[in-house]
């Protein structure tokens, strides 16, 4: 099971992780996690070969997605079935974020995706915050999640409509270059305390010892790619290179895609 964007609490039973941003940016002050095998890289050209996951979980990242077509390709290409949550559109206008610059919803099985063609697409219920001012709403936004979030499962094939696909969202890789930094972590726990943290350090366990059994076999680097070309990677001295292309990425002790 591949975790797509996997940032400080990475699916638990997630096996592989991917990520192309370690720092705190985009993660609510959560820096990314790094506990089980991990991989640098975007998304949107993911350096995995063909069918490589049974399961891809894709949580709140399909809304950074500058090109929503590319990245959903990507996931049908890499994995076999999965799983994709976002926030929906009328979340996105009641709370807009600077980071997200698509709306999406789900209807009858599709996602329907409008691409924004600014951080704020609707400046006047974005600059109301009235959920923030306003108890009723508040309320109905906390006690009734799947009203405002897209949870779709897929199995072989992603169903989408992309309704504005002359739209560029460019403008958000000025963002995400200015987040590239950070430090990750190896543990979900150190901003916890007294009962739950003892609860949490019990179930981490618990999946981690699932994780070494399924993996006990498994080599990361026998579902690695390029991302450039999907060429086989000869693996050298804390380096992959391409031999098809001869692109060379850098292994410390990550192999790390988004350097080259």
């Amino acid at each position: 099971m591949l975790d797509v964007g996997s940032g400080g609490t990475p699916y638990p039973r997630s096996d592989v992780l991917l990520d192309r941003l370690t720092g705190e940016e985009h993660r609510c002050g959560d820096s990314m996690l790094i506990d089980r095998p991990a991989v640098f890289g975007d998304a949107q050209k993911m350096p995995f070969k063909d069918k490589s996951f049974d399961f891809i979980v894709a949580s709140h990242i399909l809304e950074h997605m500058a090109d929503p077509e590319r990245f959903i390709k990507e996931l049908q290409r890499v994995g076999k079935a999965g799983y994709i949550e976002t926030p929906n559109a009328i979340f996105e206008r009641f709370i807009p974020y600077d980071i997200h610059c698509l709306e999406v919803m789900s209807v009858d099985g599709v996602l329907h995706i409008h691409k924004k063609s600014r951080p704020m697409e609707d400046p006047f219920l974005g600059g109301l915050a009235f959920l923030e001012r306003d108890a009723k709403w508040k309320g109905l936004f906390f006690e009734r999640l799947d009203m405002f979030h897209v949870r779709l499962f897929w199995d072989n094939e992603i169903k989408y409509k992309i309704h504005n696909p002359e739209v560029s969202c460019e403008w958000i890789e000025s963002i995400n270059e200015e987040s590239a930094v950070g430090e990750a972590k190896d543990s979900y726990l150190a901003k916890e305390g007294g009962w739950r943290k003892f609860g949490l350090s019990i179930l981490n366990r618990w999946y981690a010892i699932g994780r070494a059994r399924r993996l006990k076999n498994f080599d990361l680097r026998s579902i690695l790619c390029c991302p450039e070309c999907r060429g086989d990677l000869l693996e050298q001295e804390k380096q992959l290179k391409c031999v098809s292309c001869n692109v060379v990425y850098p292994v410390d002790p990550m192999p790390d895609f988004t350097a080259r």
